[in-house]
């Protein structure tokens, strides 16, 4: 099994601070939620209801492990130009003894700011991976 802790504090170890990104393309949108719940709140009631699910708080983000599911569920803090969001990353392996990261994101807020945090994570992801490759 991966290690989700490993792989959560590789993902969250990168700033949660979002850039603009005025010049950017819009990313193209999914017409319902793909996190398994309508809301945000929903996600994070239902996370808080698992005895398996570990909380901690980084830069005000919400992190939710689940090492049942190797699941990292993350939520901006309301600040945040994002919130109301949650960001879902599911860890699986992957052929050559890789990680696989499944992201799923559920945001409310104007489509710039929900972009900006898809490019954000889309970026800690690729961090992540590169750390857990050892850094290449």
């Amino acid at each position: 099994m991966i290690s989700l802790r490993k792989a959560a504090l590789a993902a969250v170890g990168v700033c949660f601070a979002l850039s603009g990104s005025v010049w950017a393309d819009p990313l193209p949108e999914q017409q319902s939620s793909t996190i398994g719940y309508p809301t945000p709140d929903a996600a994070l009631a239902a996370l808080h209801a698992k005895a398996s699910v570990e909380f901690s708080t980084q830069d005000g983000w919400t992190i939710a492990s689940d090492p049942d599911t190797n699941t990292v569920w993350s939520f901006p803090p309301q600040r945040d130009p994002a919130y109301p969001a949650v960001v879902r990353r599911q860890m699986t392996p992957a052929p050559g003894g890789k990680v696989a990261v499944q992201m799923d994101v559920l945001c409310s807020a104007t489509k710039a700011a929900c972009d900006d945090l898809v490019r954000a994570f889309e970026r800690m992801n690729d961090e992540a991976q590169r750390q857990l490759r050892g850094g290449d």
